[in-house]
């Protein structure tokens, strides 16, 4: 198995292996607090304009995400997977835009299949790849610059056996990240360090996995359910 690590929302083409999608602070701990919670699934788009159109034909859908970490105006719920957590999202599906994740996530097409992921399910999601045993793999920390997002993809790296950290040391990495002070330094109501705390945190073996399918819009569903 070949395991590479790429940054940004460019993923490089992956056609014979798994490309992973990893946004830590905060699309994929508030994807994943979502499908806890009971949503059945999370269509991600490019922009606040596509997410309102796209609500027209989905009309029961919640509107989630962000600008600059911040709510967009019009929408349900910011990208926060502790609002998410106090939300009733049994059964309802997410339209979610975001910065980082969803943005590489609409760009991977071009892999056998599409995982996304954060620390709350890197474990669970490196025990799936190891069962599907891929010729290759690709990390891709979504985030441009944070060190978040890499340090998952580091410890996903060293859980299927390449050079890696700890979880202990991931944590750390995502709390000390340059995109987590804005949520600890209490600036705004809206950025809480509550979300940093969950996106530090791991569900181990037994969290969900996530992938995401193209056609005919793209669309994140659980393709493993909690052990």
């Amino acid at each position: 198995m070949k395991i590479s690590i790429a940054q940004g929302h460019n993923p490089p083409h992956n056609i014979n292996g798994i490309t992973v999608i990893i946004d830590v602070i905060r699309a994929f701990t508030t994807s994943h607090e979502a499908f806890v919670g009971g949503a059945s699934h999370i269509y991600p788009v490019s922009s606040a304009d596509d997410a309102f159109r796209l609500r027209e034909d989905y009309r029961e859908g919640l509107l989630v995400g962000e600008v600059q970490a911040l709510p967009i105006e019009g929408f349900d719920h910011g990208n926060s997977p502790w609002e998410i957590r106090h939300t009733d999202v049994r059964d309802r599906y997410l339209i979610m835009r975001t910065t980082n994740g969803v943005a590489a996530t609409l760009r991977a097409r071009d892999s056998r299949q599409v995982l996304v992921a954060a620390l709350i399910n890197a474990e669970a999601t490196a025990d799936y790849i190891r069962e599907q045993n891929p010729d290759t793999v690709v990390l891709v920390a979504s985030h441009p610059t944070g060190d978040e997002d890499v340090a998952c993809a580091e410890y996903i790296r060293g859980l299927l056996g390449g050079e890696g950290i700890s979880l202990e040391q991931a944590r750390e990495r995502t709390r000390n990240a340059f995109a987590a002070k804005k949520f600890l330094d209490g600036s705004h109501p809206r950025l809480r360090p509550q979300d940093i705390d969950m996106a530090a945190s791991s569900a181990g073996p037994g969290a969900l996995i996530m992938g995401v399918t193209y056609e005919p819009v793209p669309r994140i569903d659980v393709i493993r359910p909690a052990s």
